[in-house]
């Protein structure tokens, strides 16, 4: 992880370096007809390697790394396509000996993460094997050993996971979705202002779904559901807002996370009406249980009227 950390630290750096080589270069003697369209890609080049690679449970970090590792290939091929396009605005009126050619090196900073990452990704498909097994066994302790139950609380752990992985997911994908599309850059300033209120939402989304989950209220995890399918729509939004009508234009490394962040979000969707059907099934009293089995205590029908009320402990979620 150290190691990762350092090697986005030089890709970031490494980046900022190279707008501000094309700006340099731009500002003696640039075409105005392609200065905006290379230099706002450059810019946001900049801040797409900074890109999170943790998440709460363990058993999801060798999925998100793989995907990583994926969306970094992506990057390859854009930062190449648009290193070739910031050449040629560079260098358009120059002639041989006077053109200029910005230096990437993608061989010693991008390549080097990506092996990183898919080592990372493999040596923790082990570690969540083995942590599996003892994930069955925390279950077990808990819900003891009828099946159905079993299968209920699998259910709503999955949900969990998912709702983490979207907070940290999409929450980031929409906040650069504001970054990236202020109100002078798109057709209707009223869109930049939807994109803000669904990062809202997305946040208040996941707090009402735990509260849902909590208590079984179908009311709540319904308004989950609405809330929801309102957020995926705006990923629609940004993903035409992402595919121009010219490949040279359209933006490859976001395409690709919006992509990814539609699927997180469908799958959630699913996942939520599924826990949903199983509100009323009887897992709602497991869900404040002690992680071990109650121990058989004699059989008294006379209780102690000076037994202070005992407060049910705090609901938990096994990792």
């Amino acid at each position: 992880a150290v190691l990762a950390i350092i090697l986005m630290s030089r890709i970031i750096d490494r980046n900022h370096d190279v707008a501000n080589e094309f700006n340099h270069y731009y500002n003696n003697g640039g075409k105005d007809d392609c200065s905006k369209l290379v230099g706002d890609r450059i810019r946001n080049i900049i801040g797409e390697n900074i890109y999170n690679q943790n998440t709460i449970q363990i058993i999801t970090i060798a999925v998100i790394n793989y995907l990583c590792a994926l969306v970094e290939i992506v990057q390859i091929v854009e930062i190449n396509r648009w290193k070739k396009q910031a050449d040629e605005c560079l260098n358009a009126d120059k002639l041989d000996g006077d053109k200029h050619s910005i230096e990437v090196n993608v061989e010693t900073y991008e390549v080097p993460l990506i092996i990183i990452l898919l080592i990372c990704a493999t040596l923790q498909v082990f570690f969540t094997w083995q942590l599996y097994r003892q994930f069955g066994w925390n279950i077990y302790k808990k819900i003891g050993a009828d099946l159905r139950m079993q299968r209920l609380y699998r259910t709503m752990l999955i949900f969990v996971m998912f709702l983490k992985i979207d907070l940290f997911f999409m929450s980031y994908l929409a906040i650069e979705a504001c970054t990236v599309s202020p109100p002078n850059r798109l057709t209707d300033s009223r869109l930049f202002y939807f994109h803000v209120c669904i990062t809202i939402i997305i946040v208040l989304s996941q707090i009402l779904a735990y509260r849902s989950l909590r208590s079984e209220s179908s009311l709540g995890m319904k308004i989950f559901i609405g809330a929801w399918i309102v957020c995926i729509a705006d990923f629609i939004i940004l993903l035409k807002f992402s595919i121009k009508s010219s490949s040279e234009e359209s933006w490859y490394f976001f395409s690709a996370v919006i992509v990814i962040g539609l699927v997180m979000g469908l799958v959630t969707l699913l996942w939520s009406i599924f826990v949903l059907r199983n509100f009323g099934k009887g897992l709602k009293p497991h869900l404040s249980r002690p992680y071990s089995l109650p121990t058989q205590r004699p059989s008294n029908n006379i209780t102690s009227s000076s037994d202070p009320p005992t407060r049910p402990p705090r609901w938990a979620i096994d990792d």
